[in-house]
């Protein structure tokens, strides 16, 4: 079989699905259905309500961490961190070139200068050999992502923060559930920051948390958070008898009432679709891995992911055509994150030739459904309809 043969849906064969295979789907049940339900009938439906804070303490204590803060997505989650921190205005922070804007909108919305380092080009997360380069006496921070749901290297990332008087902050927008070292994401950085998002395993639609066992951080954040008010404590123990102080300069980064409920039992559910989604990973990982032109990312070390992506990297002169040709066939694969230097908002900070990895990396990837959901049969489409499509280029 060649690009141009007829039996090719793109060449107008005929589909291995008639259906299209979605790329992500949230996982739903009766049990968010109803607690959504329940909760929008007490009519606490604002913020930070009784059900945000249960879920504050759930995934406390499913992490094994002193402090949650659930925000209205990771990105104002990053952007808390660092309000409050509170580092010099012009201090830089290192962020990896391929990871989406919000790790860096974190520093940038809060007067810092932002430090783009090179991925490695078979995983996309950053590279810790690239990172001491970048330290000079204005450095205050690391943020490391990690891609598709497999942890960055955290021990080097730690060791090398710890040598230079550097706080970490961890972009886990994609990892809840992953395992590095044999403990849960979450209990490696200074702070931890997840997403909710309705393309994350698990899911409020929007939302984020903030993790930490720094007190002093979330004693400022809590201010912070709620528009610079001690409305917290107004709502825990009403010692103010019905009024509550501006303390601070802050911002609106609470969570529904309604989306804590959905947390909560969502969060019931994330070891469950971890396993769900790894069930499904090695069955692409058992049916796949015999074709010459493919190549699987790159687990890290001693690391469990929870599959929130799955990517295969292929022949970066043909991407395109790949993508293309498996959309017809009836599976929606996609590209994913062009590096931030090459968006408009970031060129100039780092060149193609200084960013090989992110490039390499970029170029090669192409992302596969995958969500506890998906069927067995659907499964099997999508493996005929890669194997089907990366055979023409043999």
């Amino acid at each position: 079989m060649k690009m141009n043969d007829k039996s090719l849906a793109i060449n107008e064969g005929r589909p291995v699905s008639k259906e299209i295979i979605p790329i992500h789907k949230p996982y739903l049940d009766e049990e968010d259905f109803q607690a959504i339900d329940k909760t929008a009938r007490s009519t606490f439906i604002s913020g930070n309500g009784p059900q945000c804070m249960q879920f504050e303490r759930e995934l406390g204590e499913y992490l094994g961490m002193k402090h949650v803060l659930f925000t209205n997505s990771c990105t104002t989650a990053l952007d808390l961190v660092f309000k409050a921190k509170n580092f010099p205005a012009g201090s830089e922070v290192i962020v990896p070139n391929f990871t989406y804007t919000s790790t860096a909108l974190g520093p940038l919305l809060n007067n810092l200068k932002i430090r783009l380092c090179d991925v490695y080009e078979d995983n996309g997360n950053i590279n810790p050999e690239k990172i001491e380069a970048l330290i000079n006496k204005k450095t205050v921070a690391i943020v490391p992502v990690d891609y598709a749901g497999n942890p960055a290297d955290m021990d080097i990332i730690n060791e090398i923060a710890k040598k230079h008087n550097l706080f970490v902050v961890q972009d886990a927008a994609q990892s809840i559930g992953a395992v590095y070292k044999g403990r849960k994401v979450g209990t490696y950085a200074d702070v931890t920051c997840f997403s909710f998002h309705g393309t994350k395993n698990i899911t409020t639609g929007e939302g984020g948390a903030l993790v930490t066992n720094d007190d002093e951080l979330v004693d400022r954040a809590i201010f912070i958070r709620e528009k610079g008010t001690n409305k917290q404590s107004f709502l825990i123990d009403n010692k103010n008898r019905g009024f509550y102080e501006y303390v601070t300069i802050g911002s609106s980064f609470v969570q529904s009432n309604i989306l804590g409920a959905l947390g909560c039992t969502q969060l019931k559910k994330t070891d469950w679709i971890t396993a769900e989604r790894t069930r499904i990973a090695k069955f692409y990982y058992e049916n796949l891995k015999d074709l010459p032109n493919i190549k699987f990312n790159r687990v890290t070390d001693s690391a469990v992911p929870n599959w929130h992506i799955f990517g295969i990297l292929v022949p970066p002169e043909h991407r395109y055509w790949i993508m293309d040709a498996l959309r017809a066939e009836g599976v929606m694969a996609n590209v994913h994150y062009t590096p931030l230097h090459r968006n408009k908002f970031y060129m100039g900070l780092a060149t193609d030739e200084e960013m090989q990895g992110s490039m390499k990396y970029f170029n090669q990837l192409l992302r596969l459904p995958i969500y506890p959901s998906l069927t067995h049969e659907e499964m099997e489409k999508v493996v005929e309809a890669t194997r089907k499509v990366m055979q023409a280029l043999l």
